[in-house]
């Protein structure tokens, strides 16, 4: 119990942090050429894993699942997210990435036909509010270019999430995520050869944030993810997926002196308690998270 509990926490941190690096990353190096490093580098450790402990790769009848897998939660999440976090606040950016769990829910009623019930309708009701709380405090400071990029980037990782769970494939749990990351970040490095290289420095600071980013942001989280899903601890991770956003803008505050006042602690506090509410009754629609 206590190595789970260990496992989770340290999962909870590396997702958390992971804004914290992107934004640091972003201080010398193009969005696209980051989205495309973490991508690929990240996705060849998890095949390289993969290929050690001879999982089998089963892509007879699942390229579909894999397409939208790579298109939607790989190109639509991993490259708008650093777009998102490049024109927001770390903190901020993680509380409207981290509404995907309640826009899943909400779409998995039309495409799923899962029920919604009052206790998902009131916490996305909740999370709704939280970021509107933060987004009225930030008011004319914040670019409405990145509120709608965060959106998207949440839409995106839930169609993906729903996109797959319609189709149920049949698919190693650990190629999921391996090969979809490597074909993601081929055409992230693609888009990033078309938009260019300016502003590229990389400085040790920088570099460092690349590096957190790609080994404790995709690797290493996805790595303690799938030992807490092969040990049967998945519903618990889904539920304290709603700590996430609570790190990264704790972390926002400390390490990139981004503001931290009444309106952003208690917006954060109610998006955490929506996401904790949704997620505390899943359904088919129940996500995985990805950061």
């Amino acid at each position: 119990m206590r190595t789970r509990l260990l496992v989770t926490a340290l999962l909870i941190v590396a997702w958390g942090s992971t804004f914290t690096s992107i934004k640091v990353a972003l201080e010398g190096c193009p969005p696209m050429v980051l989205a495309a490093t973490r991508c690929l580098v990240g996705g060849a450790l998890l095949a390289l894993v993969a290929a050690a402990a001879r999982r089998p790769l089963r892509l007879r009848g699942s390229l579909g699942p894999y397409a939208a897998l790579t298109l939607l939660n790989v190109v639509g999440f991993f490259g708008l997210q650093v777009l998102a976090i490049d024109h927001l606040d770390s903190g901020y950016a993680s509380l409207l990435l981290y509404l995907q769990p309640v826009v899943t829910v909400l779409l998995a009623r039309p495409f799923l036909g899962d029920p919604l019930g009052p206790a998902r309708v009131l916490g996305a009701l909740t999370a709704f509010t939280g970021v509107a709380v933060v987004s009225l405090r930030h008011e004319g400071e914040v670019s409405s270019y990145g509120v709608a990029l965060g959106v998207a980037t949440a839409v995106c990782w839930s169609l993906g999430t729903i996109t797959v769970k319609r189709t149920a494939p049949r698919v190693e749990p650990l190629w999921a995520v391996a090969l979809p990351l490597v074909a993601g970040g081929v055409l992230l490095a693609v888009a990033a050869a078309l938009t260019g290289t300016d502003g590229l420095d990389l400085t040790p600071r920088v570099g460092v944030g690349i590096v957190w980013t790609t080994l404790v942001g995709t690797a290493l989280a996805w790595l303690l993810w799938m030992h807490l899903v092969t040990t049967g601890e998945v519903g618990r991770v889904a539920v304290s997926i709603f700590l996430v956003p609570v790190v990264a803008v704790l972390l926002g505050w400390a390490l990139l002196d981004e503001q931290l006042g009444w309106p952003l602690a208690a917006g954060t506090l109610l998006v955490c308690a929506g996401v904790y509410a949704v997620n505390r009754w899943p359904g088919r629609g129940a996500t995985e998270p990805l950061s």
